[in-house]
């Protein structure tokens, strides 16, 4: 005779009943499935293929973001580098040295500066030739600060607002939804004239 244990932990003894015997397959009848089913390690690996793809997604939108953010952060600092370069050469401010036409380009020639005396209108050159420098490296082996794109090219602009306003404008190239879109950042500032 079987023993069975209730969940109380009381046992008594068990008769010969289908409940006791249930785990005896029985010819013509079906019997009650232990364990876990093929179907069933499917359905959860789907469920957790479908979850790991959503958080891939989440991780890449997360470094997308990410890199937008630099890049803005850099274009900051780039107008703030050249807004400093205008405070220092105050005269050549004046003088319209850094005036509507004051844009990066890749061809801006140096007037090394560094080593040699310049007058005013010298270091405004010097100033568009450094500040130029961070979009479009002379060497291949610098990178630029700001990307650019097949559309649009990275760039720097200062366009005089009168009375001593000047504002500063950043562009740059990101893929977003993968399009390519052109970014923009201003920056608006006084001088003391």
């Amino acid at each position: 005779m079987k023993i069975r244990s209730n969940k109380a932990g009381y046992t008594r003894p068990c008769k010969q009943s289908p409940a006791c015997n249930s785990n005896k397959a029985k010819p013509g009848k079906a019997y009650a499935q232990r364990g876990v089913g093929l179907i069933e390690i499917l359905i959860s690996v789907v469920i957790l293929s479908i979850g790991f793809l959503a958080a891939a997604r989440m991780q890449i939108e997360g470094m997308r973001s990410s890199q937008g953010s630099y890049f803005q952060s850099q274009a900051y600092f780039m107008a703030n580098e050249i807004i400093d370069r205008m405070r220092a050469n105050i005269d050549g401010v004046r003088d319209g040295y850094y005036s509507q036409s004051f844009t990066t380009d890749s061809g801006a020639s140096n007037p090394d500066c560094n080593t040699n005396d310049c007058d005013k209108e010298q270091l405004a050159e010097q100033d568009l030739y450094d500040w130029s420098s961070h979009l479009h490296p002379a060497t291949s082996d610098m990178a630029p600060v700001l990307p650019s794109g097949e559309t649009y090219a990275a760039s720097g602009a200062i366009n005089s607002l009168g009375d001593g306003r000047f504002s500063v404008t950043m562009t740059w190239s990101e893929i977003v939804n993968g399009e390519e879109n052109q970014q923009t950042l201003s920056l608006n500032f006084i001088t003391e004239i």
